[in-house]
């Protein structure tokens, strides 16, 4: 259970210090909570029964022996103890708390930062909502078993160690029968740690199941709406959301029956002291303020008993959460590409050798080969499944492949930093995803040094502006979730406007102009024309309309060029020039 746990142990160094400082404080606690009884004992052994004896009977020779003096003395001492207990308490829970938050933020920030690094493929295999899940909740467990290692378990360690010696040395016969029920208390936490941890796994695997299923659905809610078929959706969440009640039902059954058998084992050790200790009064072995003392010793010597068997709960929870980041942080990233001298901008030259590519599903292209030429625009056509935006995926480098080489300017793929690949290919995707914020922001998002001129130039040049200048706040407009408010065609200009901000020398377009109606196609088709001027474009479209913008096409069978590529026809040329001198 700790091995996960240990995993993140390197997130605790820099805040050692603090945790030390933590757990200081703690035991500033522990010693205002072993004194704390003795005041009490002070009144019943030296008021009550006119007795001097105990650790405070040397307060006798300061304030006199007179009843009213040993009562201002044991109330005033009550209270400093109980001050300086209570200070303790804040600022130890202050300082632990403090110190798990700063580490959970900075374990947040580590794995998210890893998985928005990890290939496609990884993505591919997972579901939003379950990363979502192990990002957001899960970590908040991690820090929650980080925290209690400091702020339950080494205090906690420490006040029974403490407890323990203060009790054998003021009696070691009523020490030890106040000890013996120990034993009894730390077998009953022993079993229910591995239900528990059992439990809290299947748990955790529930809920990132159910959050799977809610962001998806919300994700598709306009299918949803579309079909009417909120029945199946809640039929489906229902049979989820029944397995996560069941294993909460677990845990709870297991944490509501854990309690009363703890309180049990400790009312028996409760019971063996107080028929001892009475029998011991009765006998004058001891004075009743020391069978009080002791008592109160007892009791205060299972509080942390009992904080540190909950740990059976909290840390099952965190190893459960910490095996599922783990598992993110240790898919391995992309391998580090050598540190290369490269031009600011490349010429835009492509070429394929012998790629294939296998999803894992059988080959989607086989020993395909390509040349693009700088300043060339290629149209790849063919009918869905053929492998069209395979191509466009491996040159935007989202996808390695299986077998083959792949070059930009002479340069394999994998040789070159991602950070300079990324700066010389634009993306245009047949549905263009539209980020929270406005429409400046999300153009501005390929280039986030852009200025505002900049950025309205592009927004222009796109043919943005011929719909932002009926908004109130124009390319200030801030966006609804995914874009909703504005029309497909819209949404496409305003990825056309970030593709001409990167001012990338290489622009793919995947299915730009599918699902517009002919003016919204018109009018993305002219704003594609300024984006591919002078720059090297690879295409995929069904559509004549962009086909046009076209200097060669090839068509794709099953991922193998048909009969290799074509050029385009004289009056395909003809078109193409127009709808660059238009684009002009």
């Amino acid at each position: 259970m700790m091995r996960y746990l240990w995993r993140f142990r390197s997130y605790g160094r820099p805040h050692l210090g603090t945790l030390v400082l933590g757990v200081g404080l703690r035991v500033g606690e522990l010693i205002a909570d072993l004194a704390a009884p003795w005041p009490l004992a002070l009144v019943i052994d030296n008021v009550l029964k006119g007795r001097t004896s105990g650790p405070l009977a040397w307060l006798t020779g300061i304030v006199g022996s007179s009843p009213l003096a040993m009562l201002s003395v044991a109330a005033a001492a009550l209270l400093l103890i109980t001050l300086a207990s209570g200070t303790f308490d804040y600022l130890g829970d202050r300082v632990m708390n403090s110190a798990g938050e700063r580490i959970t933020a900075e374990i947040r920030t580590d794995v998210f930062a890893h998985m928005q690094r990890l290939p496609m493929s990884y993505h591919d295999r997972q579901a939003v909502g379950e990363l979502t899940s192990r990002i957001a909740i899960d970590t908040s467990r991690i820090q929650d078993a980080l925290v209690d290692l400091f702020s339950t378990l080494l205090p906690g360690l420490l006040a029974l160690a403490g407890y323990a010696t203060v009790i054998l040395s003021v009696d070691w016969r009523l020490g030890l029968i106040a000890i013996g029920g120990a034993p009894l208390i730390f077998l009953t936490a022993a079993r229910y740690t591995r239900l528990t941890r059992q439990t809290e796994r299947r748990q955790r695997a529930a809920e990132g199941h159910l959050a799977t299923f809610v962001t998806e659905s919300l994700q598709g809610i306009r299918t949803i709406h579309a079909f009417g078929r909120q029945d199946l959706h809640d039929a489906h969440f229902a049979t989820s959301n029944s397995t996560t009640l069941n294993a909460g039902l677990r845990s709870v059954e297991l944490r509501a029956r854990f309690t009363p058998l703890l309180e049990a084992a400790a009312a028996v050790a409760t019971a063996a002291l107080l028929w001892a200790g009475g029998l011991g009064v009765v006998n004058h072995w001891w004075s009743v303020g020391l069978l009080v003392v002791v008592t109160s010793y007892l009791k205060d010597m299972i509080k942390p008993m009992r904080s540190m068997s909950r740990l059976s709960i909290t840390f099952p929870q965190g190893a459960a959460s910490a095996e599922r980041v783990a598992a993110i942080l240790d898919q391995p990233p992309p391998p580090p590409t050598p540190h290369r001298r490269l031009p600011d901008r490349a010429t835009g030259r492509i070429d394929l050798h012998d790629i294939t590519l296998d999803y894992g599903r059988g080959p989607v292209l086989n020993h395909f080969d390509l040349t693009v030429h700088p300043g060339e625009h290629l149209a790849l056509l063919g009918p869905n499944g053929s492998g069209k935006s395979t191509v466009l995926s491996l040159i935007a480098g989202l996808y390695a492949p299986t077998r083959g080489r792949l070059l930009l300017d002479g340069l394999p793929l994998a040789d070159i930093p991602a950070i300079w690949l990324h700066r010389q290919i634009a993306v245009v995707l047949q549905d263009t995803f539209l980020f929270s914020g406005t429409i400046a922001d999300n153009i501005r998002y390929a280039r986030p040094d852009a200025g505002p001129h900049e950025v309205a130039r592009a927004a222009e040049a796109a043919l943005v502006t011929e719909f932002t200048e009926r908004l109130p706040d124009g390319l200030g407009t801030r966006l609804a979730d995914r874009g909703a408010g504005l029309s497909g065609g819209q949404r496409q200009r305003v990825g056309i406007a970030r593709a001409l901000l990167a001012d990338a020398p290489v622009v793919l377009l995947d299915e730009p102009t599918t699902g517009l109606d002919n003016a919204a196609e018109e009018l993305v088709v002219r704003a594609l024309g300024h984006l591919v001027e002078s720059r090297t474009a690879v295409m995929t479209t069904h559509r004549p309309a962009l086909t046009r913008l076209a200097t060669r096409t090839i068509h794709l069978d099953d991922g193998t060029p048909r009969t290799g590529g074509s050029p385009a026809s004289k009056s395909t040329r003809r078109e193409a020039a127009r709808a660059t001198r238009r684009a002009a």
